[in-house]
């Protein structure tokens, strides 16, 4: 993040902490209790949303290699994700040309070719269909590799169907961070009884801090203040630390935004990227249902840890992190069992709580036609 960006934002700070305020939308919203149950909606938005606008899958670091692949299946297709020799990405549906078998079943791995296991078509590391048993029973199929998906790489980021310039200026900030050569540390997947939208909207504000974390991280931060700004259908919020006070006696030019908040950015529809002083945390809501949510997440740290203690100053950190996320989740199922209740229509965001507003725009103005 360029300086002049990081100073701007303190000042913000500083300035809502002297007044005694913090960012506000218009006013409150009433969003409706149907956008979180209805499936057919659910259905609708789902497929535009995880079907046909850029997603991101993954990270640079778990395909270092020529060979090195991953296979994808939360966003709706099978996919295959593979590191050419050239070091460019190539992005196929895992699915073979023949009969539709599924041709790599690994998570990830290294491979100089892909075998089906079912009658052994082979493609390449490409797609490119390289040799068939008994080739004379298939005259003129040479045509048939592996259907190609557009992907390519961003702030580190490995990104399916991309658009010119989809992340904007926050791939330049993520990139700032470190997020291009990071390395993914401690994967883990979890299933939540939620809607997708909840598992992103328990993330976006500073309103429940107080309350909900306050045995765990509420300590390090103020109640109800933070910065949100949208960035296209993305979102950038800022949950400045106490420590922030400090800033204001040194110089601008020595300010680390980082050092002293935590600042989330929101990649529409359904990644979060939490910068932390020293890494980066990782997650990614993939809709299994109107009211089912798996949650990948994994840590992005500057290098690859290979000592004891260096495993444990991440795993400490996990440790604090994955407290507060677990009692936020919890809420978040609790939100949607009383969604299906019946005693509420709308559910209402204040105005501190806008970047849920935000969010649940880019949904209306996205998910119906990409």
């Amino acid at each position: 993040m360029h300086a002049e960006v990081q100073q701007a934002l303190v000042r913000r700070v500083l300035a809502h902490l002297e007044a005694r305020t913090t960012d506000t939308g218009a006013g409150p919203h009433a969003q409706p209790v149907a956008s979180y149950i209805d499936p057919v909606q659910y259905a609708r938005e789902s497929h535009t949303l995880f079907g046909e606008l850029p997603l991101a899958i993954g990270h640079s670091s778990q395909l270092a290699n020529p060979g090195d692949f991953i296979t994808h299946d939360w966003s709706g297709s099978p996919l295959l994700v593979v590191r050419h020799d050239d070091g460019t990405l190539a992005a196929s549906l895992n699915v073979c040309r023949h009969r539709g078998t599924r041709v790599e079943e690994a998570k990830c791995g290294g491979k100089k070719a892909f075998v089906c296991p079912y009658h052994a078509w082979t493609y390449g590391r490409d797609g490119a269909l390289l040799s068939i048993p008994h080739r004379d029973g298939f005259p003129n199929v040479s045509e048939r590799g592996l259907a190609r998906v557009p992907v390519a790489e961003d702030a580190g980021l490995v990104i399916i169907r991309p658009r010119p310039d989809w992340l904007g200026s926050i791939a330049d900030e993520l990139a700032g961070f470190g997020t291009t050569t990071a390395h993914v540390y401690d994967p883990r997947t979890v299933t939540k009884e939620l809607s997708w939208k909840l598992a992103i909207d328990i993330f976006l504000e500073t309103y429940h801090l107080r309350m909900a974390h306050r045995d765990s991280i509420y300590r390090l931060f103020f109640d109800n203040v933070g910065l949100v700004d949208p960035l296209g259908p993305h979102l950038r919020t800022v949950f400045p630390k106490r420590t922030i006070r400090e800033l204001a006696d040194q110089s601008p030019a020595t300010w680390q935004v980082r050092a002293h908040a935590n600042v989330l950015y929101h990649l529409f529809p359904n990644t979060l990227a939490l910068v932390q002083p020293d890494h980066v945390s990782m997650f990614h809501a993939w809709p299994l249902g109107p009211a089912r949510t798996l949650i990948h997440s994994y840590t992005l740290v500057p290098e690859v840890p290979t000592t004891d203690k260096a495993r444990r100053h991440w795993d400490a950190n996990n440790a604090i992190l994955y407290a507060a996320t677990d009692e936020d989740f919890a809420l978040g199922e609790s939100i949607q069992r009383g969604l299906g209740s019946g005693a509420n229509r709308e559910v209402l965001f204040g105005a501190y709580e806008h970047a849920l507003t935000h969010f649940h725009a880019q949904i209306s103005r996205l998910g119906t036609c990409a």
